[in-house]
């Protein structure tokens, strides 16, 4: 496979496992088998580049699931992940048990894509426009603009320990913007031209005499 820039320390050592030995006799060992999707897939989940080569070990890694009565069972799929991970000869390097549990807890989980999807919610843009008179009390009346958010502002501390790993190369996510104002998940190297596009776009005239909030104005007025 490609070499990944996310080569340090024990990411070197799991390169260093699936290079082709070459013995004095003239043949080649080459790790193959669980062993050496198990090297790979460690390297692929180590890094937001995942070339074509990565394909068939995170086929095996994401097909690895485990369920009970009610469902996917989490805590069985992650530890029979950490399992196969573990299946590498690296996997006994320094530091590597470590970083095969954060990847089990968190590859798949913890990127813009899945946060965005998984925490998805509504917001809304209103603002009052009167009353509606007659009985007992005057009704408010609100312009109400339902928008698209993600909820969730902070990461789970699996994710942080997965993303911010000294051997990963470009995984780290960062939240864009307000979650009443709608928010959402974007990879770090993308956050700063994101993030100014959010407040040019949710500011100003845009914003300007409206309110913001995570629950409608009409359903509390009905309170």
């Amino acid at each position: 496979m490609h070499t990944l820039p996310a080569l340090r320390a024990g990411a070197l050592a799991l390169a260093c496992v699936l290079a082709p030995v070459a013995h004095a006799n003239g043949t080649i060992e080459l790790l193959t088998g669980i062993p050496r999707l198990a090297c790979e897939a460690t390297l692929c989940l180590s890094s937001s580049l995942r070339p074509g080569e990565c394909s068939p070990s995170l086929n095996h890694y994401f097909d690895i699931k485990k369920y009970n009565k009610r469902g996917l069972d989490w805590s069985a799929t992650v530890a029979a992940r950490r399992a196969f991970l573990s299946e590498c000869p690296a996997s006994g390097e320094n530091g590597m048990a470590q970083r095969i549990d954060a990847i089990a807890r968190g590859a798949g989980k913890c990127d813009a894509g899945f946060l965005n999807s998984n925490y998805a919610g509504t917001a809304y843009k209103w603002r009052k426009r009167g009353y509606r008179y007659g009985g007992d009390s005057d009704e408010p009346v609100y312009e109400v603009h339902p928008l698209r958010t993600v909820t969730l502002t902070q990461l789970p501390a699996y994710c942080v320990v997965y993303n911010d790993h000294a051997w990963t190369y470009e995984l780290s996510v960062r939240y864009v913007g307000r979650p009443a104002m709608g928010g959402y998940w974007i990879k770090a190297e993308d956050y700063k031209a994101a993030q100014a596009r959010w407040e040019a776009e949710h500011t100003g005239q845009w914003g300007s005499g409206w309110n913001f909030s995570l629950t409608d104005p009409r359903q509390r007025s009905d309170n």
